[in-house]
């Protein structure tokens, strides 16, 4: 299954399933998306390891995989240590206070730029005031000692979203070059294969032609690796397509 998605002028969205366009009651793409100039380079992440809350060793094992990324991407070694500690304390919160909940490691690719990113998401108490959980020296007894106020300070980019009694939501970015922007994502997403999978067929991509932001979402069908090689493929074709409309991208990936 695929489907195409593209803004409208009004900021709703359209589904494009069969070669007809119709509006998508609940859609999530903003107005402001199709404001993006003609240069925006949207960043492509992939999905590289999921960490699963419940293990004792998983904040261990998510800074070893950080850091060994980190190595071969390049960055320098003192600041390898510095994502480590980072990555390590952000997964010790989750395992010490969720009731559940994963990480994902992502490697960014933005154009000229990129680096590392690191999605830890859990349900659990939350955090009732997020700007005291910032501050420098506000940790939690057992972790590294650096607290969120740490995390943020060693993370180029961060973002975070909580709800008590709810969950939360971590988002933590290390650019290799530091100097560079941050990364302009309009449109994000990612995925996750079902337990029992490392590879998933579900895909996304998106794609800009003078005013229109068209996005793509493909379901390889099945699971594994067949799947994810169809849904690569479909994400290939579509990026490579020449500027259309959605109902001859959908020709161009069938």
């Amino acid at each position: 299954m695929v489907t195409v998605i593209v803004p409208t002028p009004d900021g709703r969205a359209c589904a494009d399933t069969d070669g007809a366009v119709m509006p998508h009651p609940s859609a999530a793409v903003s107005s402001e998306v199709s404001a993006v100039p003609r240069s925006h380079a949207f960043p492509t992440a992939d999905d590289l390891a999921w960490f699963r809350h419940g293990d004792a060793g998983m904040p261990s094992a998510v800074r070893r995989a950080t850091t060994a990324l980190a190595t071969r991407m390049g960055y320098p070694a003192a600041r390898v240590e510095e994502i480590g500690i980072a990555v390590q304390e952000a997964a010790f919160n989750v395992h010490r206070h969720a009731d559940d909940g994963a990480l994902l490691l992502r490697s960014v690719h933005a154009g000229e730029a990129g680096g590392i990113e690191l999605v830890a998401t859990d349900s659990g108490p939350g955090i009732p005031d997020v700007a005291w959980a910032s501050l420098d020296g506000n940790s939690t007894a057992g972790t590294l000692g650096i607290g969120l106020g740490g995390i943020f300070r060693l993370a180029d980019d961060t973002d975070l979203y909580s709800i008590p009694g709810r969950g939360t939501t971590l988002v933590l970015r290390f650019r290799l070059d530091r100097r560079a922007a941050p990364w302009a994502d309009d449109v994000a997403g990612l995925t996750r294969p079902i337990t029992g999978e490392t590879v998933c067929g579900d895909a996304y991509a998106v794609r800009r032609d003078d005013e229109r932001t068209t996005l793509l979402l493909c379901d390889g069908l099945g699971h594994g690796p067949l799947a994810e090689r169809a849904a690569a493929e479909a994400v290939r074709a579509f990026l490579a397509a020449p500027a259309g409309r959605p109902d001859a991208h959908m020709g161009i990936v069938h």
